[in-house]
């Protein structure tokens, strides 16, 4: 019995207690990710399956290359999250939308760009209020990959995908598969 309990990892990353968890937010527009996301280099997205409900409003100009990609369009807020967890520190950001849902998560990841992270998170505020409201409707993935954002100018609309040569280091790897882990969701190759 000990065993199995000291074996299992404790799921912070989506059930951390808010006391641990730093949570920081600012008003973001999706054609603010644009310019963000593709900077990032790898991160582990988390989202719900492509036959979760779409919004019917996207901006105008833009579009996802995988259905995926769709809560992005629909983000209103950023949150951007720390926590230490058993396995070490830990940063995501979610990607709220206007009723307050969280429709996307990714996590930084050693393979990523730490400057271009910092620079997606520096306007982020502790605004109790609005983090609050969020809080009621949390993010339930239930498929993670890793993906490198990038922006593709098709006819005269930019296209939102991902590059399909995602290296990882080894600790970026593992780490990547630990967080698939916590968040009990399957991680795709």
């Amino acid at each position: 019995m000990f065993g199995w309990l000291a074996a299992r990892s404790i799921p912070l990353c989506r059930r951390a207690p808010r006391a641990l968890a730093s949570r920081r937010i600012r008003p973001i527009t999706p054609h603010a990710w644009l310019d963000l996301l593709p900077a990032l280099g790898s991160v582990l997205y988390l989202h719900t399956r492509s036959t979760a409900v779409m919004g019917d409003v996207f901006p105008s100009g833009m579009l996802v290359s995988h259905r995926a990609f769709a809560p992005l369009l629909e983000a209103r807020w950023l949150v951007a999250v720390c926590v230490v967890t058993d396995d070490g520190p830990r940063e995501w950001c979610e990607c709220v939308d206007h009723l307050g849902r969280t429709r996307a998560r990714w996590h930084l990841l050693p393979d990523s760009d730490y400057l271009a992270w910092d620079a997606l998170t520096a306007s982020c505020q502790a605004d109790t209020d609005m983090l609050a409201r969020i809080d009621a409707q949390p993010l339930r993935p239930d498929h993670a990959c890793v993906v490198n954002f990038r922006v593709r100018h098709l006819a005269g609309l930019d296209v939102l995908e991902h590059d399909t040569a995602v290296a990882l280091s080894p600790l970026g790897d593992h780490l990547a598969a630990r967080i698939a882990h916590a968040e009990a969701v399957l991680l795709a190759s």
